[in-house]
């Protein structure tokens, strides 16, 4: 295993620089133990990362530069990252609890990905395009005119990162604003503040102009709370809870900054019947996959399996059978499919909604506790609970750990009915051996997101949600342009 990434300290107008705020200490959620220690930044430090930012927008080059100009330095930034790859899997393993497998793959690789994807997008993507007017208006008045849309950068974005998918995130937010001209100022969860040092390592390694990218970990939301409110910020992009998302958008509203929030998910997995004719093998097979990614702890995370009430007793013993056998244990080892999730705090709210969820009926069919053969760590066992009703605790709330509801439905628009009553919106799951009777179910189902039978995540496809589980997209065309003001110019002879 590589060691971990170098950089403690805050990164600051194209320099790290000594922390003046109070210091991070990271923590193993398998270990418990303390891996490292990071130099927090001050709020007078989260302000000076601002002007930076700011200045660096108003004066420097790069809003300036051509698509072009700037497509290569970021392919420099891409290329720099690939080549920290072990470092930053290191990382995350540490910080964030991934397994190995799941962090090559999800953790670390789709935000490599993203950052060469990314930069291959906004090649393509033109900088402005013709407003097509009715044939008269070209000539209206004996005056010859062209109407055109330009897209400009919004300005400098504050960029807030969760902790569990730290590097990806950090990436998919980075990479898309900087290729449009933004400058940002990164502010990473203070629990996984390591993932988001390599950033900037990779912005002096790629020679991106100083405040064009600002890291500023800190141990108190304060600093957080003046990226929300400074006059200098003109957009916030937020990947978290509602609840936090909820105070963003009130702290944001009187300066009217633009908001990207991607928020919370209770997302369904929903069986056809015929989908398990056959057998409960595809149920099993989409239950491990919320297992093994990250402990459960992904807010587009089919949770709430549905299956027809003729095949709900089946689903439960095959499902619980896999879960009960999953290996949990010590991340650094390869074979560990289940790992611990981020924090005690985390570990300790699954527990309470689990003994929520059976209070008001749910029955635990398998885990539902700590594992005995594990003294230490964050371990939660992968957990499975038969439930009646969509009111559930375990069916509405998000629990973000390595548990799932199993509900059963006896028709179409029943299951239906389920799918939608939440109060997020983010993405759903239907599977069924006719693709066609998944697809046509697609428009009834209220989601940012709908997978019929297979998933595709990645650069290429937008993520964002409705209703509680935030606004905008991140990712793809609408996750560059989500970082661009469309801007109506109109030129003519006199």
């Amino acid at each position: 295993m590589a060691d971990l990434v170098a950089s403690r300290t805050p990164f600051v107008d194209g320099a790290f620089v000594p922390g003046r705020g109070e210091a991070l200490t990271v923590i193993d959620p398998c270990t418990e133990e303390p891996v490292a220690t990071v130099e927090g930044a001050s709020v007078e430090q989260v302000e000076e990362a601002i002007v930076a930012a700011r200045r660096a927008f108003d004066e420097g080059p790069w809003p300036r530069m051509s698509v072009d100009e700037r497509c290569a330095v970021m392919d420099r930034y891409a290329e720099a990252l690939a080549a920290r790859e072990e470092t930053i899997l290191a990382t995350v393993v540490a910080e964030a609890g991934s397994t190995q497998l799941f962090g090559r793959a999800a953790q670390v690789g789709m935000g490599l990905a993203g950052a060469r994807e990314h930069v291959a997008i906004a090649r393509r993507l033109p900088e402005w395009e013709h407003n097509e007017l009715p044939l008269p208006e070209y000539v209206a008045g004996g005056k010859v005119k062209v109407s055109v849309r330009v897209h400009d950068p919004l300005g400098v974005v504050a960029a807030i990162s969760p902790a569990n998918f730290p590097f990806t995130t950090n990436a998919w937010k980075v990479v898309p604003a900087l290729l449009t001209g933004c400058t940002v100022v990164l502010r990473p969860s203070p629990t996984t503040p390591l993932s988001a040092t390599v950033m900037a390592e990779a912005a002096l390694e790629a020679g991106l102009p100083p405040g064009v990218l600002n890291v500023v970990p800190e141990t108190t939301p304060a600093g957080a709370e003046l990226l929300t409110t400074h006059d200098g910020v003109d957009c916030v992009s937020f990947t978290g809870s509602t609840g936090v998302g909820r105070r963003i958008a009130a702290a944001a509203a009187p300066g009217m900054k633009r908001l990207i929030l991607e928020l919370g998910g209770k997302s369904v997995q929903w069986y056809l019947d015929d989908a398990l004719a056959n057998g409960p093998g595809a149920a099993v097979a989409g239950a491990a996959a919320v297992f093994a990614a990250h402990a459960g702890q992904g807010c587009s995370l089919q949770t709430r399996m549905l299956v027809p009430h003729a095949h709900k007793d089946a689903v439960l013993e095959a499902v619980a059978a896999m879960a009960g056998a999953l290996t949990v244990g010590d991340t650094r080892d390869p074979a560990t499919v289940v790992g611990p999730v981020v924090s005690a705090a985390s570990r300790d709210r699954i527990e309470r909604l689990v003994a929520e969820g059976v209070a008001a009926g749910g029955r635990v069919v398998v885990g539902g506790a700590r594992p005995d053969h594990l003294a230490r760590g964050y371990f939660y066992l992968p957990t499975v609970v038969d439930v009646d009703d969509n009111a559930n605790p375990l069916a509405q709330e998000e629990i973000f750990g390595p548990v799932i509801t199993v509900q059963g439905y006896g028709s179409i628009d029943e299951a239906v009915a389920i799918t939608n009553d939440s109060r997020y919106d983010l993405s759903a799951g239907v599977y069924s051996a006719d693709p066609a009777a998944g697809l046509a179910l697609a428009p009834r189902i209220r989601t940012g997101t709908v997978q019929v039978n297979v998933g595709a995540a990645g650069s290429y496809t937008p993520m964002g949600g409705a209703k509680t589980s935030g606004i905008g997209r991140e990712r793809g065309v609408e996750g560059i342009r989500a970082f661009q003001q469309a801007k109506h110019v109109v030129v003519g002879s006199l």
